[in-house]
């Protein structure tokens, strides 16, 4: 009991406490020497770190210090022959946080186990935990590619499929909220919180509650800061809210703002040229927009291509036929738009109405088709 007290204390500690021990891996993999070696690549505090140890008959050593859990791939360099980029590599990813971590294996670094790592053996029992979930969403995925291009399209086909991912996702989700509430001061249940609750087209405020229930812990690490900012960034964007100001130049380098377009109402679009859910969508736009542009309606494209990719933006515009204002900063993601709005995965949109609210979020196909009808009909 008193040995279970103390490890119960030891969880409880702060990240910013334990980071004062560091960690140790100890490797052991295989029987191998010089020249072999082990890399260690990692992103702490946005800083790529790469270690690297030569192997002793197969052992090695790392040692570091880490404000926080972090996932990190093991490398294992059996010879020094230079290989072709897309050549088979012998790695491992795993989560390591500040403590005495052993990597074993008989041979290779992809068999290893990882014993000492908390945050690992929380990784280990979530994937068990969902394993049956991810089975039956693999098989269906492996089923729809077996068919040939003619039965994928059949609606039958298609509805079925639909039907099963649907509770296949549904249990999936409820699966990673038993984890959460039951590991609340996990790193893992902040991946886990990342993946379910921050998904696309996720309810800021719903969101809001669930992550208050991870610990304050989990919650002040720099994964946690962010997933904060990511929700307010939600809440900022919600329906109801003014949609925020920006300015980017258009396809012909002039300046334009969002509320240049105050007045009416606008389908605020962020795409990419590269993006083929994007270009798929945009026949439908093109419907929506020639159906009601007489009708106090338009819309706003703001591309998230990069500067090596501005012809191909101008290109797409061109042969999709779209024939509404078209801006971009040509930064990719970076663009302070797509910053400001918290866009992650595209094809996303909002549509705003003349005072500037947002009424509509990510509205596709028959849903644009239905929101606008009741708007402006």
């Amino acid at each position: 009991m008193k040995k279970q007290l103390i490890l119960a204390a030891i969880c409880s500690l702060p990240f910013s406490l334990m980071a004062q021990k560091g960690f140790t891996i100890h490797g052991k993999i295989g029987t191998r020497s010089a020249p072999a070696k082990a890399y260690l690549n990692y992103t702490a505090d946005g800083i790529k770190v790469t270690d690297s140890a030569v192997l002793n008959k197969g052992s090695f050593t790392f040692k570091g210090r880490l404000a926080g859990p972090v996932e990190v791939e093991l490398i294992i360099k059996h010879d020094t022959i230079t290989r072709d980029r897309y050549a088979y590599v012998d790695n491992l990813q795993f989560y390591i946080e500040n403590a005495n971590i052993t990597v074993t294996s008989p041979d290779s670094a992809w068999r290893a186990v990882v014993k000492g790592s908390a945050t690992n053996d929380d990784q280990q029992t979530l994937r068990e935990m969902v394993k049956p979930y991810k089975k039956s969403a693999d098989s269906l995925v492996r089923a729809y590619n077996a068919w040939t291009r003619q039965p994928q399209k059949d609606s039958s086909f298609l509805k079925v499929a639909g039907a099963i991912m649907k509770v296949t996702q549904a249990a999936y989700d409820s699966t990673n909220r038993v984890f959460m509430a039951s590991h609340p001061n996990s790193y893992i249940s902040l991946n886990a919180f990342r993946e379910i609750e921050l998904a696309y087209n996720y309810n800021p405020d719903t969101a809001e509650a669930r992550f208050h229930r991870l610990s304050e812990n989990v919650r002040n690490t720099a994964l946690g800061k962010r997933l904060a900012e990511y929700i307010e960034i939600g809440k900022r964007t919600n329906l109801g809210q003014v949609a925020m100001d920006f300015e980017q130049n258009d396809t012909t380098g002039k300046a334009v703002k969002l509320s240049d377009f105050r007045g009416r109402y606008v389908l605020l679009d962020f795409w990419a040229s590269w993006c083929t859910p994007c270009r798929a969508e945009n026949p439908n736009l093109l419907a929506a927009y020639n159906r009601y542009k007489e009708k106090n309606f338009t819309i706003l494209g703001v591309s998230l291509d990069e500067e090596k990719g501005r012809r191909a933006w101008l290109h797409a515009v061109n042969q999709d036929g779209m024939p509404w204002t078209q801006v971009s900063e040509l930064k990719g993601f970076e663009s302070k738009a797509a910053i400001l709005y918290g866009i992650k995965a595209i094809p996303s949109n909002f549509l705003i109405d003349p005072q500037g609210k947002i009424v509509g979020r990510n509205l596709r196909g028959e849903e644009l088709q239905a929101a606008l009808a009741k708007l402006l009909q």
